[in-house]
């Protein structure tokens, strides 16, 4: 994801800006990837022997996945743009949609070998509430693409947001 971070040639004023820019949409980015890659080792930690139907399902959430990179790209090089913003928006969706039904499947088919607890249970509450949030997403790239980042950015916030009361009321009443 850094490979589309260009070093500038002269430092300006305005050069370091633009790569001020990229290195911020970067961040962002890791930061999406990172979380996707946190509930991945939550929804597989316990799962010992994934059915090949799961492994496929796995494969197509790692191809979204590692689109992030060229969507990142593609966005920082076309700041405010539309279609830009609407590429990244569609590929977190789907990020969202493959994570959504991954989650679903081991809670209810794998129910033999893993027992949902009341944390996986949390867990696809969370990845609930992103996939219905990212719809969210395309509809700010579709009519203000310039403020895609800062409402996906508010997104995976409140999904920590929400993790962490979650976790406090699990606490209290488990």
């Amino acid at each position: 994801m850094v490979l589309g971070i260009d070093v500038p040639d002269h430092i300006t004023t305005a050069t370091m800006l633009t790569t001020g820019w990229k290195v911020l949409i970067y961040l962002i980015s890791f930061a999406v990837v990172a979380q996707y890659w946190t509930y991945h080792q939550e929804l597989f930690y316990s799962v010992k022997t994934p059915p090949t139907r799961l492994l496929i399902m796995n494969f197509y959430y790692l191809v979204f996945i590692c689109l992030i990179p060229f969507a990142t790209s593609f966005l920082s090089n076309h700041q405010g743009n539309r279609v830009a913003a609407l590429l990244f928006a569609a590929i977190v969706f789907a990020v969202d949609l493959v994570q959504f039904i991954l989650f679903r499947y081991v809670i209810q088919n794998l129910n033999g070998e893993v027992a949902p607890d009341a944390h996986d249970r949390e867990e696809f509450r969370g990845v609930s509430a992103m996939f219905y949030i990212s719809i969210s997403y395309i509809i700010v790239a579709a009519l203000w693409p310039a403020w895609i980042l800062v409402v996906i950015l508010l997104g995976m916030l409140w999904r920590t947001f929400q993790t962490m009361i979650w976790r406090r009321l699990g606490r209290r009443h488990g």
